[in-house]
């Protein structure tokens, strides 16, 4: 072996060695950037002295309505039916860290708020993984409830019949001032709007483009929801076009202001802008349900999960809690406003039959 190939091989082996040292030096230094940290078992106080399960036990209405949504008598009476249907012991027989009452406040309490996950670790003394398996199966359990008895009154999301179209007109024109409204809402019975929520960019770049909305720069889902007077949904179509509905059979059902672009080509007179004013005062109340589901399930106002039967699944439990809400809570300004209104003048028509 000559001298050239002995050097040859030395050099080689040194560039072997440092390549190696330095591919060493660059696996630690990104090991080191991807180092992440977790809440352990350790840093917690146990599930059964955690702040919630404080909570649970004091039973104030207000921390109840504040954290989770429901007063004590809602939150009893939806996990009667959610115990009823909670396993125990996991799939591998181990018992679970949670009860039924702890696992339906964590489900609750994560459609409620907007808070992030470690703050959940903190707050009921679970780990992450504890944490993401629990409201899992809590969704998937409160899903399986609401699709078991879909009619229930508590949580039911239907068109109304002819007779509770009446009622609710009933209740509408009771809010009436000026002249013109009874005319404008005879035989209005709800209040319709759409709602865009935010959701994670799809994978697929077809799929992504569909939710793009390039007046809010990002993707969203898009939904029509119809409230009634009393403030429940009796109407909701995901994916659905804000011009709710799209055929021409049912524009002249649907009462609303034209935009500006579409006033330029109107004739506008005094009773055109007063029946403009009436159905503007009334549509407030479609604001006042979107503001407050946005405000009830804070989960609504983050990026909702891209995977559509996910995301499904979340809309399907909070519309129907919703209702339920509305329906023993009582916390609603549309039912508020104009059940009111309906009810002192029912109370009036009652004394004035009385005395005559």
């Amino acid at each position: 072996m000559t001298n050239n190939h002995i050097i040859n091989e030395v050099l080689l082996n040194k560039l072997t060695l440092v390549f190696l040292f330095g591919f060493q030096f660059w696996f630690h230094v990104e090991s080191s950037a991807r180092d992440k940290y977790y809440t352990n078992a350790g840093s917690l106080t146990k599930p059964g002295q955690s702040v919630v399960r404080l909570m649970l036990n004091h039973r104030n209405d207000g921390a109840f309505i504040c954290h989770l949504g429901l007063d004590t008598y809602a939150f009893d009476v939806l996990l009667r039916l959610f115990a009823k249907v909670y396993p125990l012991k996991s799939s591998i027989g181990r018992p679970r860290s949670f009860g039924p009452d702890m696992a339906l406040a964590l489900t609750l309490m994560y459609l409620h708020n907007s808070m992030k996950q470690e703050t959940l670790c903190l707050l009921f003394g679970a780990t992450a993984t504890s944490i993401s398996r629990t409201k899992a199966l809590g969704l998937d359990l409160l899903e399986m409830i609401f699709r078991r008895d879909p009619h229930d009154w508590r949580w039911d999301i239907s068109w109304p019949s002819p007779h509770k179209m009446a009622h609710f007109n009933d209740m509408i024109l009771a809010n009436t001032e000026c002249e013109n409204e009874p005319e404008v809402l005879k035989g209005v019975f709800g209040f319709v709007d759409g709602l865009n929520l935010p959701i994670q960019e799809p994978d697929d770049e077809v799929e992504q483009n569909a939710y793009y909305n390039g007046w809010k720069s990002g993707c969203y889902s898009s939904q029509v929801l119809v409230f009634t007077p009393d403030g429940c949904i009796c109407y909701v179509r995901l994916l659905a076009d804000a011009v709710f509905p799209c055929t021409k059979s049912y524009q002249e059902k649907i009462h609303r202001v034209p935009k500006k672009s579409e006033m330029k080509k109107l004739q506008v007179d005094d009773e055109l802008r007063n029946r403009w004013k009436a159905i503007t005062k009334h549509r407030q109340a479609a604001e006042w349900r979107m503001r407050a589901i946005q405000s009830d399930f804070g989960r609504l106002q983050l990026k909702l999960p891209a995977d559509k039967a996910k995301r499904g699944q979340m809309l399907f439990v909070v519309w129907r809690l919703h209702n339920y809400r509305t329906r023993l809570v009582g916390i609603n300004q549309i039912s508020t406003v104009y059940f009111r209104k309906w009810e002192e003048q029912q109370e009036i028509s009652s004394f004035m039959n009385m005395t005559m």
